[in-house]
């Protein structure tokens, strides 16, 4: 496979097309973990009843965060429908853009090519949504203008908006050896389809740090901070769990899983044991992978694997281990943090 110094989609935006990447993880576990964020996002958007849900995407490349507004997830209902959706979609790359375009043409949606760090297109917006962490893909203080800027844009039109900000986790065990550091050179050799193995500088957020990042930038932009939430995604079963690009120690954690959800019996629990990883981290993120530990191998503990049913309630259950352990302490692939951004009183 070739490699490049040098980010490029262009073979990229072929992974977001191909039906390989939903992968059962990302199915069963990553989209309903989202699904849920957006769903109580949406919950906290002030708008009158009949208006309809406006957003703007930001780096929404081929459009997912569409398709996690208005589609099912497990047994979750859609989070809104078209016929009560405004949709705009930005991203700096044209073809993630044609594509998009071409992939939801004939839906209340637009797409359009433009840089989170200039002016996005105009409009009043409830929801800024981010997800696929584009956000990590700027150095800290560039994500810091960017949401200064746009918490200004929110305060100057109305009095609040909701925003979600995507970025990737620093303290996932896909990268333990990587931990000291907040941002290198990251590859994305998951790609489905691409020829190239794409490479770009990366940030790294845990909580306390995005949480500094949305302080500095309310202050920036005159904004008062209400609701904050955090939410960690994928801390065992990132993609590079199954690369094992970064950290080769690591069980293939997200392919062992996806086996198990396709009913496969030949998975011994055993290969699922997780260690708690050591490092210098603050003390609440070993605390997290302590306490984490004794719940996921008490799963497997617990596992008995005669048949495909019993595979795919084990993998259910890691599942539901997974979301129901998150502290949103940035442990994860990525780290989403929700905001509502308002007015203060008086401006």
């Amino acid at each position: 496979m070739n490699t490049t110094a040098a980010t490029s989609y262009r073979d990229a935006k072929a992974h977001y097309t191909s039906p390989k990447r939903r992968d059962p993880v990302k199915t069963m576990l990553e989209e309903v973990v989202t699904h849920r964020v957006l769903r109580d996002a949406v919950d906290l958007a002030r708008r009158g009843p009949d208006e309809p849900l406006r957003v703007v995407d930001i780096g929404a490349g081929t459009g997912d965060g569409l398709a996690l507004l208005t589609e099912p997830h497990g047994d979750l209902a859609p989070v809104t429908d078209d016929s009560r959706l405004a949709y705009l979609g930005v991203d700096l790359d044209p073809g993630m853009v044609e594509t998009a375009r071409s992939l939801h043409a004939g839906r209340p949606a637009e797409f359009e090519v433009a840089d989170m760090r200039a002016e996005l297109p105009a409009g009043d917006f409830d929801l800024y949504l981010s997800c696929g962490v584009p956000y990590s893909h700027l150095p800290h203080a560039d994500t810091i203008d960017v949401l200064t800027g746009l918490m200004r844009r929110i305060v100057e039109t109305r009095d609040s908006a909701v925003m979600i900000v995507d970025v990737l986790g620093r303290y996932s065990v896909e990268w333990t050896p990587r931990w000291p550091e907040t941002r290198w050179a990251y590859n994305m050799s998951f790609f489905e389809g691409a020829n190239e193995t794409v490479h770009d500088q990366m940030s790294f957020y845990d909580r306390g740090s995005l949480d500094d990042a949305l302080v500095q930038a309310a202050i920036g932009a005159g904004a008062r901070l209400g609701a904050v939430t955090f939410t960690d995604r994928s801390v065992l079963v990132g993609r590079h769990t199954a690369t094992r690009a970064f950290n080769q120690a690591i069980p293939p954690y997200r392919t062992l899983l996806n086996e198990l959800a396709r009913g496969t019996t030949d998975v011994a629990p055993a290969q699922l044991r997780f260690t708690p990883p050591a490092g210098e981290v603050p003390a609440r993120v070993e605390a997290f992978f302590a306490a984490f530990a004794e719940r996921w191998n008490g799963v497997l503990a617990a596992a008995e694997l005669r048949s495909p049913e019993q595979a795919k309630r084990l993998a259910q259950a890691l599942f539901a281990c997974e979301q129901q352990s998150q502290q949103g302490l940035g442990v994860g692939h990525s780290l989403m943090a929700t905001v509502v951004v308002e007015r203060p009183a008086g401006g």
